[in-house]
């Protein structure tokens, strides 16, 4: 059987479609649930700490799978992990939705969310493996579209949802999952390229065990912010620095011996630009995840919008991230870095520019005046 690494396999485009719904899907889930916490919290008589985990949980859960995920998809073959990754995550997406309690639905979106961190690392894996050349570029901003509107979307989406099935409709927003993750399943199992793993078998597990560790003593102190959480647990800080540091100290090891580390270092010292486009990365995505949430409890809480109008408010940022990265997938090979330099610069002028405008507006024309803002951001 032809190896589809050669960018030949004539099922590459339809295959990347079923990879970019996927994705859609489980960063959707970072942002769509921000505009129901009122509902649930009502629903489920539950504290405003406990209901923010629902959120927090699953952002803490996708990142602790990411590394480890990327590792066993080259282990046992990306295609296997994706769709069993997908299974999962439909799976736990109809979990959420039928929770009766707050606890069980915590435990739902942790589940969930560690599905979806596995399923991250096989999509860009997978257009690696397919694509090449000008293809390539193309196929990441396709990618780059779906993420940039997954996540600025979500609001306009749960709010939607919210509009047309009630204020305890808010399980809809997990149930929608099942179709359309069904659906993707039955397309991967016929279209994702059946490749042979690459051999690299072992798991290294000290390796998973200190990253696993060391991610979430420096996340679970920002995820227990609310109601003073930081300042009991602030000294998990220096732990995870100490437990990360140990894990460098371990994959070099690895490595110098000519074993499989977890992550190799080479990646950070040999691979020109790397290290300086993760570290650009880490940055941008600290900054920006949260912002729809802040956007969602600002509209609704400071200014009274309706969860639907709270995401029609930040559909500019949508349709600008969607245009622009679809564009840019063409553009990368010929402006390289100039390209990054000017996406940041305008996310920091729209996003700046929006927050300027909003402290400063009138609450009935604040969502028209910052829309200009918002699409520069986007």
């Amino acid at each position: 059987m032809q190896r589809p690494d050669d960018g030949t396999d004539p099922n590459r485009w339809r295959a990347l479609w079923v990879t970019l719904v996927a994705g859609f899907m489980t960063l959707l889930d970072v942002t769509i649930v921000a505009v129901a916490l009122p509902s649930m919290q009502h629903e489920l008589h539950a504290s405003a700490a406990a209901v923010q985990w629902v959120v927090s949980g699953y952002a803490l859960a996708f990142a602790l799978s990411l590394v480890t995920a990327g590792r066993i998809g080259d282990a046992f073959g990306r295609r296997r992990v994706f769709l069993a990754a997908l299974a999962a995550f439909v799976l736990f997406s109809a979990a959420a939705g039928a929770a009766p309690g707050i606890g069980l639905l915590i435990v739902a979106r942790l589940a969930q969310g560690v599905a979806a961190g596995c399923l991250a690392p096989q999509n860009s894996a997978l257009i690696q493996q397919l694509f090449r050349g000008a293809e390539r570029g193309r196929a990441f901003g396709l990618f780059g579209a779906t993420v940039g509107v997954s996540s600025a979307v979500g609001p306009v989406v749960g709010g939607l949802i919210l509009a047309l099935a009630g204020p305890a409709g808010w399980r809809w927003i997990f149930y929608v999952n099942v179709p359309v993750g069904a659906v993707a399943l039955l397309l991967g199992l016929r279209l994702l390229p059946r490749v042979e793993p690459g051999g690299r078998g072992r798991l290294d597990p000290v390796g998973v065990g200190l990253l696993g560790c060391g991610i979430l003593a420096l996340m679970l102190p920002l995820v227990l912010a609310e109601g003073g959480g930081l300042t009991r647990t602030w000294w998990l800080f220096p732990v995870g620095a100490v437990v990360l540091a140990a894990f460098a100290r371990w994959e070099r090891r690895i490595a110098r011996r000519g074993g499989e580390p977890l992550l190799d270092p080479r990646l950070l010292t040999e691979t020109r630009g790397y290290a300086t486009g993760a570290g650009l990365a880490a940055l941008y995505f600290v900054g920006f995840s949260g912002v729809w949430l802040v956007f969602a409890l600002f509209f609704q809480n400071g200014l009274g919008y309706s969860p639907l109008m709270s995401g029609l408010a930040v559909t500019p940022f949508a349709v600008g991230s969607a245009v622009a990265a679809a564009v840019a997938g063409r553009l990368v090979e010929r402006l390289g870095r100039l390209l990054t330099v000017c996406g940041l610069v305008a996310v920091m002028a729209g996003l700046g520019t929006t927050a300027v405008l909003l402290w400063l507006a009138p609450a009935d024309r604040a969502a028209w005046l910052a829309a200009p803002a918002l699409l520069l951001g986007g």
